[in-house]
């Protein structure tokens, strides 16, 4: 049979279209960028990784003027000085670089933070939650505490209680001037390397205790707080004391002493209002330790032989 011409046409139409349907169709490649790896984390909580940190801080700032160094377990920044400007580098989403910060510089110490105690940061985030009784948003800082002295602490978010921590990593205690421990602690941080002084004493209420230096006509007294460093301040005053060797006194004698006049007493401890004052107030050759403890004063010689006045 002999096909008519639009049978032949669509015939050869048909055939076209199965061909088309039959064909594989080549799709271009994507330009899409496929991720290659997540941004890398650091804990800095590790064993020498808080050194490395700041080590490459440094280097990134090219100086070791610092004001300000911050460490949490991912994060970590320094504030460096240039010129009188403040500038923040920091170590986020896994490099180094220059932050925002409301950090700025109105004459606060600068340190090197190479001289800071950093390869066990976890000891003192543990001390410092025991304390605090509070681990959430721990944070270790480096930054100058008051009078030109820098201290590391250790605070939470929420805030909690603060910790400090010295330079070499041991703690400032919450010292407890009522035992040897404390007082001696204590005595070691208000006598540092003061060659001489005009007093030593333990205030009222466990205020802390403190010696007082005479320069010219002004009193720098040094107190050290239960539960804070120590702090110095100044007023316009003249003395009378004689000045004498601090390390005459010692904290063994002064905390037996204690002992001795409250079991004396009938006293298990010192009751709130005790006080201690060692001085040469009475022109005497040497200081004396004069004990108020429950209304009752009790003078001491330096060797604890008691010589009130009768």
């Amino acid at each position: 049979m002999v096909l008519g011409r639009r049978a032949l046409l669509r015939a050869a139409a048909g055939a076209l279209g199965l061909a088309g349907c039959s064909a594989t169709v080549s799709t271009p490649p994507s330009s899409t960028p496929v991720p290659s790896s997540s941004v890398p984390v650091r804990d800095f909580l590790q064993p020498g990784e808080a050194t490395a940190v700041v080590k490459e801080l440094i280097e990134a700032a090219g100086t070791i003027n610092a004001i300000k160094v911050e460490i949490s377990v991912h994060d970590a920044s320094l504030s460096i000085v240039s010129g009188m400007t403040a500038t923040t580098w920091a170590w986020r989403n896994g490099k180094i670089g220059v932050v925002d910060s409301d950090t700025q510089y109105v004459g606060q110490k600068i340190f090197d933070p190479r001289d800071f105690h950093l390869s066990d940061i976890q000891s003192m985030f543990d001390t410092a939650a025991t304390l605090a009784k509070s681990s959430s948003g721990q944070q270790l800082q480096i930054v100058e505490y008051a009078d030109r002295t820098v201290y590391m602490t250790v605070t939470t978010n929420p805030e909690s209680l603060t910790v400090f921590f010295r330079q070499d990593g041991s703690l400032v205690s919450q010292v407890d001037l009522t035992t040897l421990t404390g007082i001696q602690e204590a005595y070691n941080d208000v006598v540092g390397t003061k060659q001489y002084i005009n007093s030593l004493g333990i205030l009222p209420n466990q205020g802390g205790m403190y010696v007082d230096v005479a320069v010219l006509d002004t009193i720098v007294r040094t107190v050290r707080q239960p539960r804070l460093p120590v702090r110095t301040a100044t007023r316009r005053e003249d003395t009378t004391l004689a000045p004498f060797d601090p390390a005459l006194v010692k904290p063994t004698i002064v905390a037996s002493s204690l002992d001795r006049i409250c079991a004396k007493a009938n006293l298990q401890s010192p009751p709130a209002g005790w006080s201690l004052e060692v001085d040469t107030k009475d022109n005497t050759a040497e200081p004396r330790m004069y004990f108020t403890i429950a209304g009752q004063q009790t003078v001491m010689t330096l060797d604890g032989v008691d010589v009130t006045p009768h």
